[in-house]
């Protein structure tokens, strides 16, 4: 009975955004009609009403084409353009083949490769605990709401095998929370200042056997087995248990002398498959100084990704290939600074394309005009085109603690800079959590600067957000409330259907203002940093939270 009321609400959620997205479609029809034709006269004094040449340049006829091509490319190959399936690499040289053939673009084009581990799990792993002479079987289900354990993205195989339990002290975020570890498998509760992989790292330091990982159920969504990814590097067998299952295991620990635990994990390995990032930047501009761009290319396995992250992806597509037919005029100014635009692959499984970038561009050996300190500020467009949309701004105070402040404070500009387009264009706008959960992490956790636009994913939109967007936009133009931001979200349905036009060309739009505001900045580094640029830099893969899913 649950089940069915889940399957109608769901269709009428969907059949009530079909309509509304017919309906903004109707509005965007409207407003295509009466936009400003592409100018290229000059763009100190910009004419029409969105304050900026580039931006006025944005038509949607450009965007459903790209996005068209995608949706063929995933319907081709299993409905998916996932890394490592046709469909993904389809997408990727489709945007290296538009970026390099048409004729008025003077992009430098460069296809970056890295290697992924391809492996499944075989069978059903096994885990189980024996104490005090009695024996229980914990329970494996792939639906993680049945289920009492999971294994953890990159587990290592283990045969069947006893390990004695231990609980490691705090949330095993510093090497003395493992004493008295070694040889063992260790119970260890999700939390504190430190990711999964990180406590994975530590632990295998200490010479741990084996992780059994719990949940903290201090919500209802924190009460299944958390989904997250070890290091591609890791060696210890690894399991996400739900709190329940947790708390039996803390509870034995603290009841009985001893607690020994069986698992048995089996992979299959296929080796690995190469991965591809694609960036392209501009010619002109100090290279010493560059405004990049970012979207990722992937979808997840379970759909095309047309939303998630195709229009991302066009969007990042149109706005290289109109500034590049703006620079190929004599009437359009160009920047002061190097435009790069990049497409990230593989950021569904943890930014693993956006990761690679930054890794190598730390590297000593990397060619100075590609190194990472030249990039002054990262732009993120990651989901545009919801139905149920809103116009999400990244807030850049809400950046996760130990976020270099100088960074913060150049991010929290920019958001304050795209509100003010939104004011000015007489649109709504939210601010969005800008935790790193998708490509500009590893930039912002670098110390560099980064803003971007989320139009929402899984999220549930409210009553407040609709009746103030139907301020705006008028009657019966505010959305869904009670219902997600996007329906298909990481599903099959995510297709061209899914994208509202409206709200799509309005962020695409903001995007391109932006990268226009800022590359006609005088001086963008006193800007973004009035107190300097930071000078520490953490590790990348330190600052992320832990999904196997990313946005």
């Amino acid at each position: 009975a649950i089940a069915l009321f889940v399957i109608i609400t769901f269709a009428l959620a969907a059949a009530a955004l079909g309509t509304l997205n017919k309906r903004f479609n109707d509005l965007e029809k409207k407003l295509v009609t009466t936009t400003t034709p592409i100018s290229t006269t000059t763009n100190s004094t910009p004419s029409g009403s969105l304050a900026s040449i580039l931006a006025e340049t944005v038509r949607m006829q450009d965007l459903l084409i790209h996005l068209k091509q995608f949706e063929s490319f995933a319907r081709e190959n299993g409905n998916t353009r996932a890394i490592g399936t046709a469909g993904f690499a389809q997408t990727v040289n489709y945007i290296e083949n538009q970026l390099k053939t048409n004729s008025y673009s003077q992009l430098q084009v460069i296809r970056e490769t890295f290697p992924i581990q391809n492996f499944s799990i075989k069978g059903d792993p096994i885990l189980s605990w024996s104490s005090n002479g009695k024996t229980e079987n914990f329970t494996y289900s792939t639906n993680l709401s049945r289920t009492d354990f999971t294994y953890a993205n990159y587990t290592a195989a283990i045969n069947l095998t006893i390990y004695e339990l231990v609980q490691v002290k705090n949330y095993g975020c510093n090497k003395d929370d493992y004493a008295n570890t070694t040889g063992k498998a260790v119970l260890i509760m999700a939390g504190g200042t430190c990711t999964y992989a990180e406590k994975g790292e530590l632990a295998a330091t200490k010479n741990v056997s084996a992780l059994l990982f719990y949940n903290h159920g201090s919500t209802t969504s924190s009460l299944a087995p958390a989904t997250f990814r070890l290091r591609q590097a890791n060696i210890l067998p690894a399991l996400s248990l739900s709190y329940a299952a947790g708390r039996s295991l803390f509870n034995l620990l603290n009841s009985s002398n001893s607690v020994n635990v069986t698992l048995e994990i089996q992979r299959e390995n296929y080796g690995t498959f190469d991965v591809h990032n694609i960036c392209a930047h501009t010619v002109d501009g100090n290279s010493t100084k560059t405004i990049m761009v970012g979207s990722h290319s992937d979808s997840v396995p379970a759909g095309p990704g047309i939303n998630d992250n195709g229009s991302g992806s066009a969007a990042n597509l149109v706005l290289a290939l109109n500034l590049a037919r703006l620079y190929s005029s004599n009437s359009y100014s160009k920047y002061p600074y190097r435009i790069r635009f990049c497409w990230w692959g593989g950021e569904e499984i943890g930014l693993t394309g956006a990761i690679y970038h930054v890794q190598q561009a730390q590297n000593s050996s990397t060619p100075d005009d590609l190194k990472l300190f030249n990039n002054l500020i990262n732009l993120n467009y990651d989901m545009l085109g919801s139905p149920n949309y809103i116009f999400g701004i990244y807030n850049g105070s809400s950046a996760k603690a130990g976020t270099s402040q100088k960074a913060i404070n150049g991010s929290i500009r920019v958001s304050e800079a795209f509100r003010n387009w939104f004011n000015s264009q007489n649109l709504p706008w939210d601010y969005t959590d800008f935790s790193g959960r998708s490509d500009y992490g590893p930039f912002l956790a670098a110390g560099i600067a980064a803003g971007g636009l989320f139009s929402g994913g899984d999220g549930t939109k409210t009553e407040t957000q609709r009746d103030i967007y139907e301020a705006k936009l008028g009657q019966g133009y505010g959305g869904l409330p009670g219902a997600t931001y996007d329906p298909c979200y990481h599903k099959t349905c995510d297709t061209l259907k899914n994208i509202d036009q409206f709200g799509y060309l309005k962020m695409v739009q903001a995007a391109a203002y932006m990268l226009e505001f800022l590359g006609n900045q005088t001086d963008l580094v006193t800007w973004l940093y009035p107190d300097g640029r930071p000078t520490q830099i953490q590790l990348p893969e330190d600052y992320f939270p832990n999904s196997d899913y990313y946005v």
